[in-house]
């Protein structure tokens, strides 16, 4: 405000020395050197509005200026007479809005000093004083005396007015401004309160102990599951360092770990005995450093927690796992005697067995090409029933060997190609019967990763049930892919064979199992054998068939 009231001034200063007092002063004939110190006073004005166009506006040189100007042209201008003292006016109302303090006393008693003094010259020496030269020249001056002082006072008492209603709106905003910073403050200590008290239930309420340290490793925070733990309270504990609140064993190895904390400027992981108010604990410590916003340590904060049940039990554990492996131990030791007992069994068996089925097929063949014209058809027949059950059983004691030997055997994993595996044997099976009209569909790229002799041993079982069961085909089909099912990647080998009754898929993979009749030949161990081979391999078969349509045998197995 001031500043813009100081430019106005400036500005109201020059425009009424040049275009007021002094064509006024020409008119009414006064002396040439009334004239030349008014304009060095509009010119002075000037300057002083440039030095305020840049910020620095000079109140007391301006107030000086016109005192001046006043004594100069005081008895040159009639003096008291004329409208000089009105001018004095315009001085008294610009000290109170420029001058504050006592910074505004000397200028105020300077100007009333030298009032007096100009006063007193005049009566003592009244020949100084050049009159007017005629009452309208007095008119005149009086007219533009009051007329320059009416301006300049305007001008202040405008502005005041203007700032001073400006400067009232400013303060009731600032006080609505501030009275809604109040609430806000008050909404915002109240939700800091809230926030402080949820915060404070939450520490108090954890079973785990939670404290804060400075600097100095003094308590700051001490929660309920703390005082608890250790049999201290928190008058005992707040303000206070370890020296002075556990036993100097204890406090040395706590201040110990607090120093690696403030060292490392990390977090920390530890266990540790205590004695509390409840016996002896063990606890598990996490303690970590406090930061400030500069990023600077000022303490550290720690967690204890109670892990004494859960040590034992985990004691508990480890124990009862070493009496179970040391069980498991004995029972594979035991199992694996009984397994050698029972593969010694079965191979005693099988070579007991297969003696007298030798003898009874080879008698039986004796009988037929020695004997055979003699018997009767039905005596002859028989004997074909004789001899083949015979091979049906060796057959059959074959396959329980084999069966017995894949749950044995040690795998040798490679990467295997399914597809080259599959042509092998389809090869084979169209060189054993070139007559049958057979298409095989073997997706190329089929890798996995097994043992190569057992998945050609499971291929063979699948690829040739699909040839026999497809033999009722004029053209049979077989096909070796794979597709994405909920167990993911699945190969699969489909035919258009005589398929079976999905009622009896449960059946399907048991060992003896078999859902055609003596058309078909085989022993019911095939699939079986396919089952604990791919199981073998961490993968899993089922199969889908509509009769007399084709099957599908669906397997998994890890890709190579």
């Amino acid at each position: 405000m001031e500043h813009h009231l100081f430019v106005l001034l400036c500005i109201t200063a020059a425009v009424a020395s040049f275009f007021v007092v002094i064509p006024t002063n020409y008119l009414q004939h006064l002396p040439v050197y009334i004239n030349v110190c008014v304009a060095v006073f509009g010119v002075l004005a000037l300057l002083l509005l440039c030095e305020a166009s840049r910020g620095r506006y000079h109140t007391a040189a301006l107030f000086f200026l016109f005192l001046v100007l006043l004594n100069l042209i005081w008895f040159p201008n009639a003096a008291s007479e004329g409208s000089l003292p009105l001018y004095f006016f315009c001085l008294l109302m610009y000290l109170p809005i420029f001058f504050r303090g006592r910074a505004r006393w000397l200028p105020l008693a300077v100007t009333f000093i030298d009032a007096m003094v100009l006063m007193a010259l005049e009566l003592r020496f009244p020949e100084w004083v050049t009159p007017f030269r005629s009452e309208q020249d007095r008119l005149a001056d009086n007219i533009v005396g009051f007329a320059v002082t009416t301006v300049f006072c305007a001008v202040m008492l405008w502005t005041l007015l203007r700032n001073y209603e400006k400067e009232q709106n400013r303060l009731v905003a600032v006080n609505e401004e501030l009275q809604r910073v109040i609430v806000e403050r008050a909404e915002v200590e109240g939700a800091l309160l809230q926030n402080q008290e949820l915060l404070n239930s939450v520490i108090n309420g954890t079973t785990d102990a939670i404290f804060v340290k400075d600097i100095n490793g003094r308590y700051l925070l001490f929660n309920k599951a703390s005082c608890q733990m250790t049999g201290k309270t928190q008058e005992q504990v707040l303000g206070k360092d370890d020296m002075e609140v556990f036993p100097s064993e204890v406090a040395c190895s706590v201040m110990a770990m607090d120093q690696q904390v403030l060292t490392a400027n990390r977090t920390q992981v530890g266990e540790r005995e205590l004695v509390g108010g409840g016996g002896r604990y063990v606890v598990e410590v996490i303690k970590g450093p406090l930061h400030n916003k500069q990023g600077q340590v000022v303490g550290l904060f720690g967690i204890s927690r109670d892990v004494t049940q859960s040590r034992r039990m985990a004691e508990e554990l480890r124990q009862l796992n070493e009496e179970l492996e040391r069980r498991v131990v004995e029972r594979t030791e035991r199992l694996e005697v009984a397994m050698r007992e029972q593969e010694a069994f079965s191979y005693s068996v099988s070579h007991d067995l297969r003696g007298p089925l030798r003898h009874i097929n080879s008698y039986g063949s004796i009988l037929l090409e020695e004997f055979g014209p003699d018997l009767a058809p039905e005596a002859r027949g028989y004997l074909e029933r004789i001899r083949t059950s015979s091979k049906r059983m060796g057959d059959l004691i074959d396959g329980l060997l084999e069966l017995s030997r894949i749950g044995r055997s040690e795998l040798n994993r490679d990467t295997v190609s399914l597809s080259e595996l599959a042509f092998g044997i389809g090869c084979k099976l169209q060189d054993s019967e070139p007559s049958r009209r057979v298409d095989f569909l073997i997706q190329p790229g089929l890798h996995v990763e097994g043992d190569r002799l057992l998945l050609e041993l499971m291929l063979e079982s699948l690829v040739g049930n699909a040839w026999k069961y497809s033999s009722v085909r004029e053209r049979a089909r077989i096909e070796l892919g794979s597709s994405l099912h909920e167990e993911g990647e699945a190969f699969f080998i489909k035919d258009n064979g005589v398929g079976f009754d999905m009622a009896y898929q449960d059946k399907l993979f048991g060992a003896f199992q078999r859902l055609h009749g003596a058309e078909f030949e085989g022993t019911g161990i095939g699939l079986a054998t396919v089952k604990r081979i791919v199981e073998r391999h961490g993968g899993s078969v089922w199969a889908h068939g509509v009769v007399d349509q084709g099957a599908t045998v669906y397997f998994t197995l890890p890709r190579g």
